[in-house]
């Protein structure tokens, strides 16, 4: 109950009462409630012409043919852009040699939102943004695509969308404010449409990861001037408007499928469960072994998310992404649903935080007791079942959606599940419990030169860097940075090796078969982590709720900057170039000379962390936990400019970079280009 004192309720308990009535009232299923008016009118063709289309399952590894065209016209915009960058006129530029440059936003929660944000405000203002083909997200990074992508701050500028999250953070999701936008006109049937017909449709249910989607979705996706309003801006496939005239870089949001063989199911809950009861300590690493060798056995399949498409290259499957949410039967949709709202989806990118909402829940169950008992059972229904969920298989809940596969039994790659064609729904997680937290995987089909890679995260990224690596080398890319290793690691080996302690050094290099194993270890826990953090978040915060977080983050951040070491010194862009020729030279580029990095044909990392910089003296980002559920303006505006001023730092590392690689390329076109024609005349 300390949670609730500290937290400003209104004047009376009565009005929380009536508020959570009104809501009650209008989901029930009257003739004149909100319920009746979303799912038993037919929807807008205005908002959704999606509702007068069939879909199909797209069979195959090549991009979709929306995609080609947008990189064909993607090239002739950059065209302009990089001749300006480079310093040349721009009838020097080929089209056909302009460097693939993507930009990767971590996970991390609010911090990650605004730390990509932040960027491509960056970004945009060093006239870069207008030299990137792909934007991609994970988890907090697919908020901060999404607010600049759906024009809800009234345009697709990144200061924009910057001065809207400045605006829209200062309020808690969790808030009355929020409740107050759930039952009262325009904003309820806007928020409530997509948990509504999600709930309504043929194989539908609501989970606590489509609740939060929907609290977050109040922060974010609902503009301070409620004349903006447009549900639209909820609509993935209406983020097209800024893609198909390839005026944006296009985005992929991500989400995973933790693929569990059915045969392990009950016995890796079984085990989980023994763990998780035994007193005994050798009962409890025998279970805990138990476990770890099932897990094993499971892998992870990366969905992409594009206003175009929704599928996993794994599978070879893809459908429209108007389509996600409908049934599908060998190969054709059964039915003609509304597009999945993007306060759905919301919840999906990053439900890891919705760990968070787990533990209000709890914390106010006296309060929530005294709710009209149809409510109170309904919300006691959901985290129950997120509770078993957590208990058993994973520390994040899947939210089920209808499989778009089912029926394509023989159709798909070799080597999908093999049961995953029969199974009536697919669970989707955020990526970040898939062990990489920045989202390098969509983009190594799509053969980038660049990758600059945006991170928020607050511990070690060691482990990512070598989970990417494993990626590249599953897909038989032999350009990736082999040995690209996290900074402050780098340096912290650099600086053991100069003191004579070179063993030590090895004992942590990757080609140690116990740092593999130590990293195998630390990528098996971090779904557990995931919901840890979130106790964690509460004892620092005192176990408050929303409200008084803010100014005592904001604090901290400023204390912590001395204290850090590892932020005093990591750089602000640290760049990494492979190479086909399977070179033994460090794939580390520090100097940058052209020469040398003409030398490489390579995939490119620009590793961008999330640092100290001095345009906001003593002040720490990391100290800004990624838990929080409200920021004030003060700390969004700090943050912005310190992930403004980083990205901006690295401009002319890029830039260099950039050069030499258009500069290979036109090299390895023309020499292609001279080469006769074999002669067929005998």
């Amino acid at each position: 109950m300390s949670a609730i004192s500290s937290w400003t309720w209104p004047a009376s308990f009565s009005n929380v009462q009536a508020k959570f009535s009104a809501l009650f009232l209008e989901l029930s299923r009257g003739p004149d409630s909100l319920y009746s008016q979303i799912v038993n009118y037919p929807p807008d063709p205005a908002v959704h012409p999606e509702c007068q289309w069939d879909a199909e399952v797209r069979l195959g590894d090549e991009l979709c043919i929306s995609e080609r065209a947008f990189l064909k016209e993607r090239r002739r915009k950059m065209k302009k852009a990089f001749a300006r960058q480079f310093g040349v006129p721009e009838d020097e530029i080929d089209e056909r040699d302009l460097p693939i440059v993507a930009l990767a936003g971590s996970g991390g929660g609010y911090r990650a939102m605004i730390n990509t944000t932040g960027s491509l405000v960056g970004a945009d203002a060093s006239g870069l943004l207008d030299c990137i083909t792909y934007t991609a997200g994970i988890s907090g990074s697919c908020w901060a695509l999404g607010v600049l992508y759906s024009e809800v701050a009234g345009n697709s500028r990144p200061e924009s969308a910057a001065r809207h999250l400045a605006e829209r953070l200062q309020t808690s999701y969790l808030d009355m404010e929020t409740l107050d936008m759930l039952i009262t006109s325009p904003t309820n049937k806007y928020l409530i449409s997509g948990l509504l017909r999600k709930a309504t449709a043929p194989l539908g249910s609501v989970s606590l990861t489509d609740v939060y989607g929907t609290l977050v979705s109040a922060r974010l996706f609902v503009p301070s001037d409620l004349t903006g309003l447009d549900p639209r801006n909820l609509s993935l496939h209406q983020f097209r408007r800024n893609v198909d005239n390839a005026s944006l870089p296009m985005p992929i949001f991500t989400a995973v499928l933790h693929e569990v063989p059915v045969e392990i199911e009950k016995p890796l809950a079984d085990a989980k469960t023994g763990e998780a009861l035994s007193v005994d300590t050798e009962r409890k690493d025998m279970f805990k072994k138990e476990a770890k060798d099932m897990e094993a056995q499971s892998r992870w399949l990366w969905f992409e998310f594009t206003p175009f498409e929704i599928g996993c290259d794994e599978l070879g499957a893809w459908i429209p992404a108007w389509a996600l949410g409908r049934r599908f039967e060998g190969g054709r949709s059964i039915d003609r649903n509304p597009e999945l709202s993007f306060t759905i989806l919301s919840g999906i990118y990053a439900s890891a935080f919705c760990a968070t909402l787990n533990h209000y829940f709890v914390e106010i169950q006296p309060v929530l007791r005294q709710l009209p008992a149809q409510l109170y059972a309904w919300l006691a229904e959901i985290l129950d079942e997120n509770d078993k969920e957590l208990a058993t298989t994973h520390a994040v809940m899947p939210n089920e959606l209808p499989n778009f596969v089912k029926g394509l039994t023989g159709q798909l790659r070799d080597n999908s599940p093999r049961d995953i064609t029969e199974r009536e729904t697919l669970g989707f997680m955020p990526s970040i419990t898939a062990e990489l937290n920045i989202p390098y995987y969509p983009l190594l089909r799509r053969d980038v030169d660049c990758i600059i890679a945006l991170d928020a995260s607050a511990d070690s990224q060691d482990l990512w860097f070598t989970r990417a690596e494993e990626y590249a080398l599953k897909r038989g890319l032999s350009k990736w940075p082999r040995g690209a290793r996290w900074p402050a690691l780098a340096e912290s080996l650099n600086a053991t090796q100069s003191t004579g302690l070179a063993s030590t050094s090895r004992a942590v290099a990757s080609s140690d078969p116990d740092a593999d194993a130590a990293n195998r270890a630390l990528a098996e826990t971090q779904e557990k982590e995931l919901a840890e953090q979130t106790t964690k978040q509460s004892e620092s915060q005192g176990k408050g709720m929303p409200g008084e977080e803010s100014r005592k983050d904001i604090s901290s951040a400023e204390d912590k900057t001395e204290g850090n070491p590892t932020s005093r010194t990591m750089s602000a862009c640290t760049i990494w170039m492979g190479s086909s020729t399977g070179s033994q030279e460090s794939s580390k580029m520090d100097e940058l000379e052209e020469q040398d990095l003409l030398k490489r044909d390579g995939i490119a990392i620009v590793y961008n962390p999330l640092i100290p910089n001095d345009v906001v003296p003593n002040f720490d980002p990391l100290g800004i936990s990624t838990f929080k559920t409200q920021m004030d303006r003060v700390e969004v505006e700090k943050l912005l400019k310190v992930s403004e001023a980083n990205f901006s730092e690295g401009r002319e590392k890029i830039v260099r970079l950039l050069k030499a690689i258009w500069l290979r390329k036109k090299a390895e076109r023309e020499l292609k280009e001279d080469v006769p024609p074999p002669n067929t005349d005998w």
